[in-house]
């Protein structure tokens, strides 16, 4: 059952909002009623935030729907557009700790999908042979001609991040490897995929985190925490809901995720309506805002 929080009468200037199990199920469109109102909500005057794991080949459509005052930090934090396409930052994670990070995924049998940065193209180079492992295929397959292989890893360009999926069991020990092995060279990022089925091990620039990146964001728009919503529902959105003013968790989120969560909000859509719905209709700095 999802839980209540208290009102506030802080007036919300920006709201962060992750996609895959918020926004949408994981894999699928923003249903048009969310993408409709997120337009009002930015021609309020709000800030919107579209802060996903999902690249920008995944959202160009989503893009167009939004005014050209949104944003979108995407890959987890290791770029950022403007709805109209324009990059405002990219990232790349080290050529050597990439590299060193896809041989400790090669060493457990799980491939590394290294994806290219913003600055260099929108390919998906894998390394090893991937086809027929299940989340693989429902990861990859969509991307079609975007997917390579990845044959000479010295001559790849350093990537926004590089990744594998991962049983739980092993996801576990591969992530004490890589956050062992790569320091403060790279971030770490875990999240689960009911969808995948698996545990995503992403390698990040460093520093690099959807939080961080939003937080970054918001300071130079003048936006203080304080005035500021995030909504996620797995771990990669920990730091961005522990950084802002008030930050939603989605029923069945990991607990850490909760733990720092203002309050729980329904799977079904409903509760992240009602939360848009609220934010549009208290523009008005005098105005309680609440959400259940």
């Amino acid at each position: 059952m999802a839980t209540s929080w208290t009102t506030t009468t802080i007036s919300t200037r920006l709201v962060a909002l992750d996609v895959d199990g918020t926004l949408a199920r994981a894999g699928s469109a923003i249903e048009p009623r969310l993408l409709e109102t997120l337009r009002d909500i930015a021609e309020s005057g709000v800030h919107v935030v579209i802060a996903t794991g999902r690249g920008w080949l995944n959202m160009r459509e989503t893009a167009r729907a939004l005014p050209r005052s949104a944003y979108l930090v995407l890959n987890n934090g290791s770029s950022t557009r403007t709805a109209d396409g324009r990059l405002l930052d990219s990232r790349e994670v080290p050529h050597a700790a990439a590299n060193q990070a896809r041989l400790l995924f090669r060493r457990v049998g799980v491939p590394a999908i290294w994806i290219e940065s913003a600055t260099s193209g929108s390919r998906y180079l894998v390394d090893g042979d991937w086809r027929g492992r299940a989340p693989y295929d429902r990861y990859l397959d969509p991307k079609g001609a975007h997917v390579c292989r990845l044959s000479h890893a010295e001559l790849a360009p350093p990537p926004a991040q590089i990744f594998g999926l991962a049983p739980p069991a092993l996801g576990v020990e591969l992530e004490t490897k890589l956050r062992s092995a790569l320091g403060n060279r790279a971030a770490i990022v875990v999240w689960r995929s009911r969808r995948l089925e698996s545990v995503g091990l992403e390698v990040l620039p460093p520093g690099v985190t959807k939080g961080a990146v939003v937080a970054s964001l918001a300071h130079r728009l003048n936006v203080r925490a304080e005035e500021s919503l995030a909504v996620g529902d797995d771990l990669n959105d920990l730091e961005m809901l522990d950084w802002a003013g008030r930050g939603l968790a989605i029923e069945g989120s990991p607990q850490p995720l909760v733990d720092v969560a203002d309050g729980v909000i329904a799977t079904d859509g409903s509760g992240l309506r009602r939360v848009l719905d609220d934010v549009l209709h208290a523009r008005s700095p005098n105005c309680a805002i609440g959400i259940k």
